[in-house]
């Protein structure tokens, strides 16, 4: 009876489902704040699997009371489930293989400062339970109750397979966005990318399962998925989620959703809604064959709804796209120097600038920014300086129209601060001189972040 009622209303309940996994994850990072300081001398997983396990319980319990409860002792199906997520498999193995060579060939690229050092066996188990439940919780939450809810209302026909998955996948990326409150203002980009490659990740992992229907095939393929992302994390640590997330660029929504559009489309060929709609038909038969000349022909409503959810996830991909380009720091900061002179600023941000490459072997050398203040007032400057050698420095200096000086500081090695600074309207122009008359290492690294809000 339930599930008759959601499955006519799946978008409206697929909603309440999202906000659902967002409200839970929220309850429970808001409690593990006041939690004992152990979970939080074991590194970064063991709070998240401890959230994990409420949000599981939430989403296994929203399958039985959708009344999907049945998926759990489905066994069969399972590894035509892995065979369609092939792709999946390859690229993670791949994925891993590379960061783990990255980090033990050249740590510092892959963001160590020293040598590596494997976490002890209870963090490295506890990140291998926390990817498990990961992926059995967004998969009960996204297959089966979103997943199952588009499937009952829609999948009546090949265009209402489309339909159902479409709409799947979207839901599925939309819940990316809480991402958001973990990451700070520069970050903001990376989560809008996320989410537009999570909304076609999302079509894909929909579209094994409908292949499928076995949520065990998917919740393997989604945990081994992570567990291969974040490898060299949970073995050797380095830094949070959330700033892996912030540091994605909008080029990522292309390269990561492309692969999953095309793995989507070769699942929901033609001959495949065919044998999905009829191995449905047959289930809910008794198992009772259908027929092998059986034809399954979209209705025009059902083609219909198919072109509305199309054309509504071209647009919403191309929202995200496009938001994750306007807020990306880097764009922002390349915007902000080009046309700072004209007085146009991006964002909450006056100027935000990035400086790095390596020494040309000249003593002192620097670059200029210039940029404007509509308003006179009370702001902060935050700088984050790094030399590779310790005996590089770099003179952060700003200057009014008029010559007045209103900021200087030298920074020698790696140093990182934000402070205020009072700047009247008017024209400015942001001076980087480098020091390297005491630098000995040949090609030396440096790299300054200044931003100014």
């Amino acid at each position: 009876m339930m599930r008759k009622f959601l499955s006519k209303h799946p978008i409206l309940w697929s909603a309440v489902t999202v906000c659902l996994f967002v409200f839970t994850m929220i309850a429970a990072s808001t409690i593990l704040a006041f939690a004992p300081t152990f979970f939080f001398q074991h590194g970064e997983y063991l709070p998240q699997l401890t959230a994990e396990s409420f949000l599981c319980l939430v989403g296994i319990a929203l399958v039985a009371i959708s009344g999907h409860g049945y998926i759990w002792n489905k066994t069969e199906r399972f590894w035509r489930g892995i065979l369609c997520g092939g792709y999946i498999i390859v690229m993670s193995v791949v994925s891993a293989a590379m960061s783990l060579f990255i980090a033990i060939t050249d740590p510092e690229a892959a963001g160590y400062s020293g040598p590596l050092f494997i976490e002890p066996a209870f963090n490295i188990i506890v990140f291998v339970i926390t990817m498990f439940l990961i992926g059995l919780t967004e998969e009960s939450f996204f297959r089966g109750v979103v997943a199952n809810l588009f499937w009952d209302k829609h999948a009546k026909d090949p265009a209402g397979i489309w339909t159902a998955t479409i709409y799947s996948g979207f839901m599925f990326g939309l819940m990316h966005a809480l991402n958001l409150m973990s990451v700070d203002s520069d970050g903001i980009g990376g989560v809008f990318v996320q989410m537009a490659a999570a909304s076609v990740m999302g079509m894909a992992f929909t579209a094994i399962y409908y292949r499928c229907k076995n949520i065990w095939a998917t919740v393997f393929l989604h945990s081994f998925l992570d567990f291969c992302g974040l490898l060299t994390s949970g073995l050797f640590g380095s830094g949070s989620i959330s700033d892996a997330v912030g540091s994605y660029s909008p080029l990522l929504a292309i390269t990561n959703s492309l692969p999953y559009l095309i793995v989507t489309l070769v699942l929901l060929r033609k001959s495949k809604l065919k044998q999905m709609l009829a191995e449905d038909e047959a289930e809910r038969n008794g198992g009772v064959p259908v027929a092998e000349n059986a034809e399954y022909t979209s209705s025009p409503e059902s083609l219909a709804s198919k072109n509305r959810a199309v054309i509504i996830a071209i647009i919403a991909w191309a929202v995200m796209f496009a938001t994750s380009i306007f807020t990306n720091a880097e764009f922002k900061a390349a915007m902000n120097d080009a046309i700072g002179g004209a007085g146009i600023s991006l964002g909450n941000e006056i100027i935000s600038v990035e400086n790095s490459g390596e020494w040309s072997g000249e003593q002192t050398f620097g670059t200029k920014y210039k940029f404007t203040v509509s308003e006179s007032g009370d702001y902060r400057i935050s700088i984050d300086s790094e030399h590779s050698d310790s005996n590089g420095y770099v003179l952060v200096l700003i200057k009014g129209e008029n010559g007045e000086t209103y900021y200087e500081n030298n920074f020698g090695g790696n140093c990182e601060i934000s402070v205020p600074i009072a700047l009247d309207a008017g024209n400015y122009e942001l001076n980087l001189v480098y020091n390297y008359s005491e630098v000995s290492s040949k090609g030396a690294e440096y790299d300054t972040k200044v931003t100014i809000k």
